[in-house]
């Protein structure tokens, strides 16, 4: 019988950022007992990843709020996942338009540009077209293109 292993240890701690990620995106904001409850992860795992989403600027520790039923001590840390850390970049290119959509990071969608092409067109030209809708559309949303996460491209 073969020896089990602890496994990669950065693929653990990129798994655990996941999960923990996961768990803020689905809530408003969450202490560090409700994530622990959620994700079954041990609390110093939480704590550990919590802090590196901070420094990585995807989590934000939230006011305690106001006029909440406090208890004895200190309130507990609240933390909510910030959409607004980076955007996602949808690009279209079809045979008849080429378009491009930006979302934040939960996918709502800030903006988007379309520009019609002859189909006869040919692919530097559709680039261009597109560069421009892309440039466009950053342009007029205020979002730098440092802050593009992701982008995904379609065609037919």
């Amino acid at each position: 019988m073969g020896r089990l292993t602890g496994g990669d240890p950065s693929l653990l701690r990129r798994i655990n950022s996941a999960v923990v990620l996961h768990a803020l995106r689905a809530t408003d904001c969450a202490t560090l007992t409700e994530v622990t409850r959620v994700t079954g992860l041990s609390r110093p795992t939480v704590e550990g990843v919590v802090e590196g989403l901070i420094e990585a600027g995807l989590v934000v520790e939230t006011a305690a709020e106001e006029g909440a039923a406090r208890r004895q001590g200190r309130p507990a840390r609240r933390f909510r996942f910030r959409a607004e850390a980076g955007h996602l970049l949808g690009l279209e290119i079809g045979v008849h338009r080429v378009a491009a959509l930006l979302a934040d990071l939960d996918g709502k969608v800030i903006g988007a540009q379309a520009r019609d092409v002859d189909e006869t067109v040919d692919a530097d030209e559709r680039l261009e077209r597109i560069s421009t809708a892309v440039a466009e559309l950053l342009r007029r949303a205020g979002v730098p293109r440092g802050s593009l996460r992701a982008v995904g491209v379609g065609t037919p």
